[in-house]
């Protein structure tokens, strides 16, 4: 009896994952466009390479907002794995700023991810340190290591590299 029961929600579950999908991504676009809009955000791209632990690629765009002592972001990110498979995720976060042309920052963020390979929902937080440097007063260089819990495998760190485009 009870078997069936399960089946029956199995059944539900997979019939409507397209449906889910298709939110979610429409979520993770929503919300990147919307935060890019603002006048004075500032658009990201990142990337790091896989380190000797692990095989984690991600690619990054997103918009990162300082205003005084704080900072927002929102990522839309797309990550390749071949023990975990290939992801996107919109990651959201904030935190405090130290700073002038060379700007130190703390935070936290929540990620949330949806496996294309396991076709499953995953979310994950986690704390970030990080820099950004102006070269001009339109580019600047991004350096973040950011520790992800909450993780299919212990936690994990990510050290992503990118540029800064200010408007």
């Amino acid at each position: 009896m009870t078997s069936n029961r399960f089946s029956a929600v199995s059944f539900c579950a997979n019939k409507f994952k397209p449906l889910f999908l298709h939110v979610f991504v429409c979520f993770i676009i929503t919300g990147s466009s919307s935060a890019m809009a603002y006048d004075s955000s500032n658009l990201r791209i990142e990337k790091n390479e896989p380190s000797e632990t692990n095989d984690l690629t991600i690619n990054s765009l997103g918009a990162l907002e300082f205003s005084s002592d704080m900072q927002a972001h929102i990522d839309l990110s797309y990550l390749q794995s071949n023990t975990i498979g290939n992801s996107l995720a919109l990651d959201f976060g904030g935190g405090y700023v130290y700073g002038g042309s060379f700007s130190m920052f703390l935070g936290v963020g929540v990620s949330l991810e949806y496996n294309m390979d396991f076709e499953d929902f995953n979310d994950k937080y986690y704390a970030e340190a990080g820099a950004v440097l102006d070269l001009t007063n339109r580019i600047s260089i991004t350096v973040r290591q950011q520790l992800y819990f909450n993780q299919p495998v212990d936690y994990e760190e990510v050290i992503m590299l990118g540029l800064l485009f200010r408007n």
